[in-house]
C-alpha cells in the first residue's frame, strides 16, 4: 500500500495549495501584519488529539487557510520592518516546492550529486558577490547563529594551543575571542556551546557610529596576553543588528594580522550591500578575513533557511568537521567528490542551494544590487521624515537599510520618554498595521525599522510614520 496518490490527484492537489498561495500574496495590502492573537487562541486555534483516521484534502488545505494562514505575521509583506527579515521571492517558492519534492539529502556527495554542487557553486556566487575569493569553501545553514559557530569552530580548531580534538580544551589557558559591543549574542552562545567560556568573549566599546574602537581591541588584545590568556579571534561585525553599523574592516584585519589572530567578519546581514557602489566602500577589508557569515535569507530575498558560512582555506573546514565513521565513507576511487558532511556541523542537509541558485538566475546580480540599493534609499526616505517631524527624533546613523528613532514631543524626562516609547512598540503589534521592534541605543528606548523587503514602498512608509504619531499622540 502505497502513500501516493495518483499523478492526476496529486495535480490536482498542488493546483490547490498554488491557488492558496497566490491568495495569500494578493492579500498582502489588506492583512495585518500581526494577527493580534493572543497564545491561549492560538493554541485554542491549533488544539485537538492525534488525528487517527485520514482527512480529506481539500478540508485540510481549507483549515491552513482557515488556522495557518490567518495566525502568521505578515512577514513576506510590505509593512512588515521587524528583525531582518526578507520579505523572500515567489521564485525561490517555486524552488522550495520542487526542493520538497525530490527530498534530496547531501551528506555525502553520492548521495545527491547534483545538490552538493549547486551548494558549492551558490557559495561561490556568493562570495563572488561580496567580493570574497571564490577559492574559499562555503555551506548553507540553517542562519546567522549557526554559521558564526560554524566559523568560531574553525577559529578554535585551527587557532588553538595544541590539538584540541582528542583532548580538548581542558589543558588549555583561556582562549580570548573579541568583537564589539553591538556584536550579535549568536557569539555569546558559541562561546558557550564551544566550551570556551561566554566570559572570554570580550566586549569591545563602540564609538559615536556604533563602529568597534579599534585603539581599545588593540589594547584589550595585549592585556590578554600579558595576563597569560590565547587570543585566538577577532570579529568585525559588517552590518550590525542594531543599526547597521559596519566596522573598520581593514584595521581589524590588520590586528589580526599583527597577532596572529583569526579574523571573522560577521555580514550576515550587511554583506550583500558590499559591491553596491554607494556602499562598497564600507566594506573594503572583508576579502582578507579568514572567514565570513553571509545569509542569502536576508538580503539576497531567498525564504528562510539560507545562512551562509565561507571559509577562506578550505582545508580549514576539513580539519575541524571531517569524521568519517565505516557507514559513511567514500568512494575513494572516483576524485573530484566533495562530501559536505566533512565541511559542517550537520550530517542532515537539505537542498538549500536550489532557492539561491534559482533566486540568482532568475534575478541576475545587477537587479539584485539595485532592489539593496532601493532599501536603503528607503532607509533615507524615512530618516528624512524623521528629521523633519518635531515629535520624532533618530537615535543612529543609518549607513545601511536599518534606522532607528523615537517618539519624542519634547519637554519629557527620559525615563519617561523611554516608558513612552516601549509602550508605543507595544501598541502598534497589538494595532497590527504595521510591524517593527524596539532596541536600546546608548540605554534610550528606541523604534527601530529595517528594510529588505522589495514590496514596500513609499506608501508604506509614510504609513508607518502616521502609526507612530498616531499612537504616540493617544499615549
Amino acid at each position: 500500500m502505497s502513500l501516493d496518490v495518483s499523478p492526476k490527484q496529486f495535480k490536482r492537489w498542488i493546483d490547490e495549495a498554488g491557488k492558496l498561495v497566490a491568495s495569500h500574496y494578493e492579500e498582502h495590502n489588506e492583512a495585518k501584519v500581526f494577527a493580534g492573537k493572543s497564545p491561549s487562541e492560538v493554541q485554542e486555534l491549533l488544539n485537538e488529539p492525534l488525528p487517527d483516521d485520514p482527512q480529506n484534502m481539500g478540508s485540510l488545505l481549507n483549515e491552513v487557510g482557515e488556522k495557518i494562514l490567518s495566525t502568521i505575521t505578515n512577514s513576506a509583506g510590505p509593512r512588515y520592518f521587524g528583525y531582518i527579515t526578507g520579505g523572500g521571492n515567489q521564485v525561490a517558492v517555486l524552488a522550495e516546492m520542487i526542493k520538497a519534492s525530490i527530498n534530496q539529502n547531501n551528506l555525502k556527495w553520492h548521495s545527491s550529486p547534483v545538490s552538493t554542487e549547486l551548494e558549492r557553486l551558490v557559495m561561490r556566487w556568493v562570495a563572488e558577490f561580496i567580493g570574497y575569493p571564490t577559492s574559499s569553501a562555503g555551506v548553507l545553514l540553517s542562519g546567522g547563529s549557526v554559521a558564526n559557530f560554524n566559523c568560531l569552530a574553525v577559529a578554535r580548531k585551527i587557532k588553538a594551543p595544541g590539538d584540541i580534538s582528542d583532548e580538548g580544551i581542558y589543558g588549555s589557558q583561556p582562549m580570548t575571542v573579541y568583537v564589539s559591543e553591538e556584536g550579535h549574542s549568536s557569539f555569546d552562545k558559541a562561546m558557550d556551546m564551544l566550551g570556551l567560556g561566554k566570559k572570554y568573549l570580550r566586549k569591545i566599546p563602540v564609538k559615536d557610529d556604533f563602529r568597534i574602537d579599534i585603539d581599545q581591541l588593540e589594547e584589550q588584545i595585549r592585556t590578554d596576553k600579558n595576563a597569560g590568556f590565547q587570543p585566538i579571534c577577532a570579529i568585525a561585525v559588517a552590518g550590525t543588528t542594531n543599526t547597521g553599523a559596519v566596522d573598520d574592516l581593514d584595521a581589524v584585519a590588520d590586528i589580526c594580522q599583527r597577532y596572529d589572530l583569526w579574523y571573522h567578519v560577521d555580514a550576515a546581514y550587511g554583506g550583500p550591500a558590499a559591491k553596491v557602489e554607494e556602499t562598497s566602500d564600507l566594506f573594503s577589508g572583508i576579502e582578507k578575513a579568514d572567514s565570513v557569515v553571509v545569509n542569502p535569507h536576508k538580503w539576497l530575498y531567498v525564504p528562510f533557511e539560507a545562512g551562509g558560512a565561507l571559509v577562506k582555506n578550505p582545508d580549514h573546514l576539513r580539519e575541524t568537521f571531517s569524521t568519517i565513521p565505516d557507514y559513511l565513507k567514500s568512494d575513494e576511487q572516483n576524485g573530484g567528490r566533495t562530501d559536505l558532511m566533512e565541511y559542517n556541523l550537520p550530517l542532515t542537509k537539505e537542498f538549500k542551494a536550489l532557492k539561491v541558485w534559482m533566486t540568482i538566475k532568475a534575478f541576475g546580480a545587477s537587479r539584485l544590487r539595485e532592489e539593496i540599493a532601493s532599501d536603503m534609499d528607503k532607509a533615507r526616505y524615512l530618516s528624512e521624515r524623521v528629521d523633519s517631524n518635531k515629535k520624532l527624533e533618530i537615535m543612529a546613523p543609518v549607513p545601511l537599510s536599518i534606522v532607528c528613532f523615537r517618539y519624542n514631543p519634547g519637554g519629557i524626562e527620559e525615563s519617561t520618554l523611554n516608558k513612552l516609547n516601549d509602550q508605543i512598540i507595544q501598541k502598534i503589534e497589538s494595532d497590527g498595521r504595521i510591524f517593527l521592534t524596539g532596541t536600546k541605543i546608548d540605554g534610550k528606548t528606541a523604534l527601530r525599522v529595517c528594510f529588505i523587503n522589495p514590496r514596500t514602498e513609499k506608501t508604506d512608509i509614510e504609513l508607518l510614520e502616521k502609526v507612530v504619531l498616531e499612537i504616540g499622540s493617544k499615549l
